[in-house]
């Protein structure tokens, strides 16, 4: 395999937190009596930043990012008892770990939130870095991975994002590495067919296809 550098998005990718988000966009949309929306509007319309999906389905001048984003955030952590990791995700972590692959985690999501998760899940301990973030009006991931791939050497010919969302390609691209998205996350897959990348079901079906 020519990867030597993984970075990897968090939300949809490794942790299967898709119908949860989903779940708790419902509850904050009943909350504040606006019409409901389906998990394939969700899939079809979710972004990055998270403004950019929530100017869709609130009224942005009745109620402020900050407080949406708060006011989920409890939600999903009410509902977090039924988030795991996707199906093959360690696996695929154990084998790049094995082939001396550095493994960052670049993701829009909170690091302590990350953490826990990743310590929950057991999987900590693959990864050289976690790149989260401390507040909704973020630094951009693109920022945050230029930076970390200038201070540890990652060389973009050599470097691997593995990402869900359309967001993740262009941030890919931003960085010079390849990207391979993976199709059962929080995008649904003819947003990512769109991108001209690999697209894969599964992280079985990445593993074959890389390694």
């Amino acid at each position: 395999m020519k990867y030597k550098y993984i970075f990897w998005d968090w939300n949809g990718t490794i942790l299967n937190d898709t119908f949860v988000a989903f779940e708790a966009t419902n509850i904050l949309l009943k909350k504040y009596r606006y019409k409901t929306i389906t998990l394939e509007y969700y899939r079809d319309n979710i972004d990055t930043p998270i403004v950019n999906f929530y100017s869709k389905i609130f009224n942005l001048k009745r109620h402020s990012i900050e407080m949406l984003d708060k006011e989920w955030g409890v939600l999903y952590n009410e509902l977090s008892y039924k988030i795991g990791v996707n199906n093959g995700v360690e696996n695929i972590l154990n084998i790049f770990k094995k082939q001396n692959c550095k493994q960052v985690v670049l993701s829009a999501f909170r690091t302590d939130e990350i953490l826990k998760y990743a310590d929950k899940f057991g999987i900590k301990h693959y990864f050289d870095s976690i790149l989260g973030t401390d507040s909704v009006v973020m630094e951009s991931k693109t920022l945050r991975g230029k930076r970390y791939m200038k201070e540890n050497g990652f060389v973009p010919e050599k470097t691997l994002y593995i990402g869900d969302t359309v967001h993740d390609y262009e941030t890919a691209t931003a960085l010079g590495t390849d990207c391979v998205l993976l199709s059962c996350g929080q995008q649904s897959p003819k947003l990512l067919y769109k991108c001209k990348v690999p697209v894969c079901d599964s992280f079985a079906e990445i593993k074959n296809n890389l390694i």
